[in-house]
C-alpha cells in the first residue's frame, strides 16, 4: 500500500503513518518499494511469539494428531480476530481430503462458521451485535444463514449446548463441528474444530461421537494454556 492508502485505511495522519511505516522498516517487518510499503516474512517472528505466548506452540500439536486420528478426520484450532476467526494450528489424516483445507493462519468469517459463533458466544452481547451490525454477511452456498437475528440466535445456542455444527454454509459438502477451549482462568481462548464431507458424518454424527472427541482433548489443551 501506499502512505496515502495506509493513513486513509488507518485513519491515521499522514506524518503520523509515515514515522511508523518507516520504523517498520528499520525493524525489517516491512519493505519500501517503488512508494509502496509491503510487508516482510519478519512479520511471522510476531505471529510464532503470539502463538507461543498464548500456549499454542508446537507443544500442542501432538494432542491434535491424536485426536485426528481418533476422529479420522482435519481437527484444527481457530483464535477470533474481530469478524473473523484465524486458524493456528491443525492436522490431517492422509488420504481423507476436503476441497475447503484448512491451513494455518486461514481466515473465516466468524458469523458464518462454527468456530465464529462458539468463540462469539463468549463475547458480552452488546459487543456482539454492534459487530453484527458492521459485517457484511456474504451467502457462499444456498445454506448460509444470512438473517442476523437468526445468526445471533445461532451463536447463543452455540453455547447453552457447548458446540457449534456449521452444516454447508461455508461450501456444499463441507460440515464442521467446534467447541470451546479454555484457559485456567476459565476463559475461552481458541475453539477445537473438527471438518469433514456431508458423505462421512451427518449430524447426529458430529453431535455426539465428534463432540465427545472434541470436549475430551479441549480439557486436556485447557489444563496446558495459561
Amino acid at each position: 500500500m501506499t502512505l496515502a492508502q495506509v493513513a486513509e485505511r488507518t485513519g491515521m495522519d499522514r506524518a503520523v503513518a509515515r514515522r511508523l511505516l518507516l520504523t517498520l522498516v528499520e525493524l525489517g517487518f516491512a519493505r519500501l518499494h517503488e512508494r509502496r510499503f509491503e510487508l516482510t516474512t519478519r512479520v511471522l517472528r510476531l505471529a510464532y511469539s503470539f502463538l507461543s505466548s498464548a500456549g499454542f506452540g508446537a507443544s500442542l500439536q501432538p494432542f491434535l494428531d491424536q485426536l485426528a486420528r481418533s476422529i479420522g478426520e482435519t481437527v484444527s484450532l481457530a483464535v477470533l480476530d474481530e469478524a473473523e476467526v484465524v486458524f493456528v494450528a491443525r492436522s490431517d489424516i492422509p488420504g481423507r481430503r476436503l476441497s475447503y483445507v484448512v491451513t494455518t493462519g486461514m481466515r473465516l468469517p466468524a458469523f458464518s462458521s462454527a468456530s465464529g459463533r462458539v468463540l462469539l458466544a463468549y463475547k458480552p452481547r452488546v459487543e456482539v451485535e454492534r459487530l453484527l451490525a458492521r459485517t457484511r454477511i456474504v451467502r457462499h452456498t444456498r445454506h448460509t444463514v444470512m438473517l442476523k437475528r437468526e445468526i445471533l440466535s445461532l451463536i447463543v445456542e452455540s453455547k447453552v449446548k457447548g458446540y457449534c455444527i456449521n452444516y454447508e454454509e461455508l461450501e456444499d459438502g463441507l460440515v464442521s463441528v467446534s467447541v470451546p477451549v479454555f484457559n485456567r482462568a476459565g476463559l475461552v481462548v481458541a475453539t477445537l474444530n473438527a471438518s469433514t464431507s456431508s458423505a462421512r458424518a451427518n449430524r447426529e454424527k458430529l453431535a455426539g461421537e465428534f463432540v465427545s472427541k472434541l470436549k475430551g482433548m479441549a480439557g486436556e489443551l485447557s489444563s496446558m494454556l495459561p
